[in-house]
């Protein structure tokens, strides 16, 4: 299935955790390096969220298809509310998909959404079905796991300012940060 995610809206990092947190983490008490810790944040959240599959912080996101499945899985996590399913009949008319026609199981990760009858999509446009999501942890129910890989990672990319060498071995992110990690991946059946 080919399928593309846009995100509609975004967080700020700081919600997830705050510059205050990491500081006290990394042991510094001044603010000249804020702006640095900031970007080491940045960097830290979008490789979990990479690496997991995941958003951390509640953002609006639309998926598009070309056409209906009758089953298919959303590639992110966690999926909590399918807020609709449009399609186009035509090159401009969208109509929406009845709420009866389909079911979601958002417990399971990834989420899946399944169509009882499937409806002729308009067959001369790229995504003409469009799923209206809200993906991602609420920011202030990240779970500590991740928060503390956060932590970690901000530590090492701060503390490593250029690429490790240990050895003859490349070491880029240290181990324990994926066993943090990897029970909240999400990896898709197909």
């Amino acid at each position: 299935m080919k399928y593309s995610l846009e995100y509609t809206s975004s967080i700020t990092a700081a919600d997830v955790i705050s510059t205050a947190d990491l500081k006290l983490f990394l042991r510094v008490d001044h603010s000249e390096e804020d702006t640095l810790i900031e970007a080491l944040r940045l960097a830290a959240i979008q490789y979990i969220e990479n690496y997991c599959n995941l958003k951390l912080g509640s953002v609006s996101a639309v998926m598009y298809m070309d056409k209906f499945p009758v089953s298919w899985e959303i590639p992110t996590a966690p999926v909590t509310a399918v807020t609709s399913i449009t399609y186009n009949t035509s090159a401009v008319d969208v109509v929406t998909l009845d709420t009866g026609n389909y079911f979601v199981d958002l417990k399971r990760k990834p989420a899946r959404i399944s169509v009882i009858n499937v409806p002729s999509v308009y067959d001369y446009v790229y995504g003409g079905v469009q799923i209206y999501l809200t993906i991602g942890y609420e920011e202030a129910n990240v779970p500590e796991a991740i928060l503390h890989a956060i932590r970690l990672l901000v530590g090492h990319y701060y503390e490593q300012r250029q690429e490790s060498i240990s050895g003859t071995i490349i070491t880029n992110i240290p181990s324990g940060i994926h066993s943090l990690l990897n029970p909240y991946r999400v990896i898709s059946d197909r």
